[in-house]
């Protein structure tokens, strides 16, 4: 008789623990639904020694276990953004007559790519440069960071224009050097932000068409872009 009333108070234990469980996995499922956050809960019974123990020691030392994985956290990567950006030289030399073919009007021409340009695995799709006449095609439009600077030799007046398309000087730069030497040099430099469109051609152009000589080493003579937004339909600059 004592063994069956034992008996029969543990399956009653068991019971209320089963409805119990079944209570805490309606919680749980009620929680995943509005929280959208996947809960993974599991019970942990003791050790049980004999026949009988009692349900308040069981919930006192019951553990929840629970991992939270917050949606849409998993499977993603972030990219960071990729600064459209492009820095052309002077291929190199003291000086030399800068424009020796008459065809290019008082262009530089002597232009070459920076090294960090080719080792950041830059391509075509933004900037490219045509070596035969010294100027940079515009890739894709947006708003830019020009920027130039020309180191000249001589005496009297020495300037330049930077030119959109050939027709256009968004920037100019100009030097008096009347007090200097015929070998002396004069650096001008000269930035500023445009709105380009596509296939837009930058070319760098002196304002004589002879008889002008230029410094023509990387760090003496160069001219870049730096691509800092796009620009929407209504006209507003967004960042890329």
């Amino acid at each position: 008789q004592q063994n069956a009333n034992a008996e029969s108070d543990i399956l009653n234990q068991l019971h209320v623990l089963q409805a119990r469980i079944e209570n805490l996995e309606a919680i749980n499922n009620r929680g995943l639904s509005v929280a959208t956050e996947l809960h993974d809960d599991s019970v942990d019974l003791p050790a049980k020694e004999g026949n009988d123990f009692p349900l308040s020691e069981f919930l006192k030392e019951r553990r929840v276990k629970r991992r939270v994985f917050k949606k849409g956290s998993k499977g993603k990567r972030r990219h960071k953004p990729k600064i459209d950006a492009v820095h052309i030289e002077g291929t190199g030399g003291e000086s030399y007559p800068a424009f020796p073919r008459e065809t290019l009007s008082g262009t530089f021409h002597k232009w070459q790519y920076a090294d960090w340009f080719f080792k950041s695995n830059a391509d075509d799709k933004h900037f490219k440069l045509h070596f035969g006449n010294g100027t940079l095609e515009v890739m894709q439009p947006g708003l830019y960071l020009l920027y130039s600077q020309i180191t000249l030799k001589g005496n009297g007046t020495q300037g330049y224009h930077v030119m959109r398309n050939d027709k256009d000087p968004i920037l100019a730069c100009y030097s008096n050097n009347m007090m200097l030497h015929e070998e002396d040099k004069t650096s001008c430099f000269t930035m500023g932000m445009f709105k380009l469109d596509k296939r837009d051609i930058i070319s760098v152009k002196h304002i004589s068409t002879s008889g002008v000589r230029a410094v023509f080493t990387s760090n003496a003579s160069f001219f870049g872009l730096v691509r800092l937004g796009r620009f929407n339909k209504r006209g507003v600059v967004l960042a890329v």
